[in-house]
C-alpha cells in the first residue's frame, strides 16, 4: 500500500504532488517565502546525509541481463499514456531520465552508465509492459504502476525492482523487492488520526470516509478506516464511487444526510468538483481530511480558487518532507536543484520525492557490488541500510527489508493544512519529536484486508 503512496501515489491511492515549477516560479502550494526557491546541486556524485552515490570506476563484465561492461540497462514504469487521466505519473521518468544524467556525468554506478527505458502501463498494460522490460533491463528503479497487480508474477519471475510506489496487496508483500518507504501489507503508519482526533474529538465520532471502487484504490482506504477506528474514529458511511464520477451531488447528499462531520474525501483527483457540490448543497462538515498525501492536481488548483464560499479547515498527512519546508532538508533542496538543471520546464512534486528515494536506493546498494553486479546483490545491500530517509526526502526508517519479510514502516509523519491558497506545517497538531516529524511506534497499527 503505497504511503502515498491514497495519494500516494494516483486517483485517489497513489500519487500526489506539492507542486513548484521548475523555472523559479512557486504556485500557488508553494509560496515564494518557501524553502523550495532555492536550490543546491552538487555535481560530484555526492548527495546530503549519503556520501558518495555516483563516481567513475572500471566497470565490469556482462553479470547479468541489462548489465554490460560500462552500462545498465534500468526500467522506469508509470502511466501517463492512459486516456482517463493523460499524464498520470510522468514525473517518475521525468525524474528518472535527471537522475541518470546527473549520475552518468559524475561516473556512473562504478563507470557503468545508467541507460533509462521508460515502460509505459497506460492503466491497463501492467503485465505486458512488466513483460518488456523483463526482455532487456536489469531491474525496475523509481516507478510505479497503479494496477500492478497483474504485473506482480511477472516481475517476480524475471527478478526487478526498487519501486516508487506499490499500490495491491500483492506488490506490497511482493519478493525480490526493496520498498524504500518500508511498505508493509498488515501494519501502516497512521497516527494523524489521533493528532486529529485530540483537536476534533468530538467530530471524528460522526466519520465518514471512502474510495474509488477499485481493488487496488478501495483495499488501502479500508485499511485507513480500521487503523481510524483503533484510535477511537467512528466510521457513519464508507462510500464506493466508480473510477470517474460526472457528478458528486448525490455522494455529498449521502455525506450530508448521515450527518458526517469529519470528512475523508472519496475523489481521488476531482477534488475540486466535490468542493463544488458541498457548496451547492450547504454541506458543511467540522473538517475535511484528504488522507495521506494530496491529490495530485492540488498544487494548480488551490482548495479556495473556484468554489463560492467557506470552506471547513482542510487537512493532509505526509511522510514526505514538504517543498515548504525544503530549506531545512538539504537532499530536498538537491533535489529541487536536480530537476532544475537535468529537467528543466518539468514540474517538481512529490512524485519526484519518491522517485528520489528508490533511484538513491539502488544506486547506493549497486555501487556497493562493484564489478559483479547482480539483483540479489543489489537487493542485499538496499534491505540492509538503517536510518533511511531517501537522502532527506522521506520520513525516517530505522532498516529496510525486502517485502516478504515484513518491513517495519516509518513511524514518523507529519500534517499539513491547506489556509487560503497554500499549504502550511501544522505543527501544533504534529508535535514534532525528531526533526519535523512526530515519530511514535505506538503510531503503527496491525490492519487486514477485505474488511467491510
Amino acid at each position: 500500500m503505497h504511503r502515498f503512496r491514497r495519494v500516494l501515489v494516483a486517483l485517489g491511492a497513489v500519487v500526489a504532488s506539492v507542486t513548484v515549477s521548475v523555472g523559479g516560479v512557486a504556485t500557488a502550494s508553494t509560496p515564494s517565502s518557501s524553502g523550495a526557491q532555492s536550490s543546491h546541486l552538487t555535481g560530484d556524485g555526492t548527495w546530503p546525509g549519503l556520501g558518495t552515490v555516483c563516481e567513475h570506476g572500471p566497470g565490469g563484465t556482462a553479470t547479468a541481463r541489462g548489465v554490460g561492461a560500462h552500462s545498465i540497462n534500468i526500467a522506469t514504469f508509470a502511466d501517463p499514456g492512459n486516456t482517463a487521466a493523460p499524464g498520470l505519473n510522468k514525473e517518475f521518468f521525468q525524474l528518472a531520465g535527471a537522475f541518470a544524467k546527473w549520475c552518468n556525468a559524475a561516473g556512473g554506478i562504478d563507470g557503468r552508465a545508467i541507460v533509462v527505458h521508460d515502460r509505459d502501463g497506460a492503466l491497463f498494460n501492467a503485465a505486458q509492459v512488466t513483460d518488456e522490460a523483463c526482455q532487456q533491463d536489469f531491474m525496475s528503479v523509481g516507478g510505479g504502476l497503479v494496477f500492478d497487480q497483474s504485473a506482480v508474477s511477472v516481475r517476480v519471475g524475471c527478478g526487478l525492482e526498487i519501486p516508487s510506489y506499490v499500490v495491491s496487496n500483492e506488490a506490497d508483500s511482493a519478493a525480490l523487492q526493496v520498498n524504500p518507504q518500508g511498505i508493509r501489507v498488515d501494519e501502516i503508519e497512521a497516527g494523524w488520526y489521533s493528532a486529529l482526533g485530540r483537536r476534533y474529538s468530538s467530530a471524528v465520532k460522526h466519520f465518514g470516509i471512502g474510495a474509488a471502487n477499485e481493488p487496488s484504490i478501495l483495499d488501502p482506504t479500508r485499511k485507513w478506516e480500521q487503523a481510524a477506528e483503533q484510535q477511537g474514529w467512528k466510521v457513519l458511511y464508507f462510500q464506493e464511487p466508480p473510477f470517474t464520477v460526472a457528478d458528486w451531488s448525490p455522494y455529498v447528499a449521502e455525506d450530508q444526510s448521515k450527518g458526517i462531520e469529519a470528512l475523508e474525501t472519496p475523489t481521488g483527483t476531482n477534488v475540486q468538483a466535490f468542493f463544488q457540490a458541498m457548496q451547492t448543497a450547504g454541506y458543511h462538515p467540522t473538517f475535511i481530511f484528504l488522507g495521506i498525501g494530496i491529490p495530485e492536481n492540488l498544487g494548480k488548483q488551490s482548495y479556495d480558487v473556484s468554489v463560492s464560499g467557506p470552506l471547513p479547515p482542510i487537512y493532509f498527512a505526509t511522510q514526505n518532507w514538504p517543498f515548504e519546508l525544503a530549506s531545512q532538508s538539504p537532499g530536498l533542496e538537491q533535489l529541487i536543484g536536480l530537476m532544475r538543471t537535468d529537467a528543466r520546464g518539468d514540474t517538481i512534486d512529490t512524485n519526484d520525492e519518491y522517485a528520489v528515494d528508490a533511484w538513491l536506493l539502488f544506486a547506493k546498494a549497486a555501487s556497493a557490488c562493484g564489478a559483479n553486479l547482480t539483483v540479489s546483490c543489489v537487493l542485499d545491500h538496499a534491505a540492509s541500510r538503517t536510518n533511511w530517509t531517501g537522502g532527506g526526502v522521506y520520513a525516517p526508517i530505522a532498516r529496510l527489508a525486502p517485502s516478504n519479510h515484513r518491513p517495519t514502516p516509518s513511524d514518523c509523519f507529519l500534517l499539513m493544512q491547506v489556509k487560503g491558497s497554500a499549504f502550511s506545517y501544522d505543527k501544533a497538531d504534529t508535535r514534532p519529536n525528531d526533526q519535523i516529524w512526530h515519530c511514535d511506534p505506538k503510531s503503527l497499527f496491525p490492519v487486514s484486508s477485505g474488511n467491510s
